[in-house]
């Protein structure tokens, strides 16, 4: 997708990555000196990997009950993309700098629909509340 060149004009990369644990936050800033936030949750349901995505369309993966993930692992990714692992135990996505520009411009669509996937589905974001143990 193109980018909003008004908005991150040329910097296409990033000065400092955080990670913010008590939002369950990750925050970035560009080079350009704007900063991007992103929710734990949405960075793990917008996986960008093939297990989440699938190769097609229609592979694609409706991910639900992920309101309480946070991050474990932030691992850099030569020049161009972070790997981010989750308290879920999910670490195969890889998220370049364009994928990340693209859902701060995006947020607010990618979400509703996001929202509405889900409750067409009759999931939701909040995690199952019963656990199985073994002993």
């Amino acid at each position: 997708m193109k980018l909003d060149q008004t908005r991150f004009g040329s910097a296409h990369l990033p000065t400092e990555i955080r990670q913010i644990s008590a939002e369950k936050v990750l925050e970035i800033t560009w080079e350009n000196g704007l900063k991007s936030r992103y929710s734990m949750e949405a960075l793990r349901v917008f996986c960008p990997c093939a297990e989440c995505r699938g190769h097609t369309p229609d592979q694609k993966k409706l991910i639900d009950g992920k309101l309480d993930v946070t991050l474990k692992m932030i691992e850099p990714v030569g020049h161009y993309a972070v790997r981010l692992g989750f308290s879920d135990d999910h670490d195969s996505g890889i998220y370049d700098w364009e994928m990340l520009f693209d859902l701060d411009e995006n947020m607010e669509t990618y979400w509703k629909g996001y929202e509405a996937e889900l409750q067409q589905a009759g999931k939701r974001r909040r995690p199952s509340v019963f656990a199985i143990k073994v002993v």
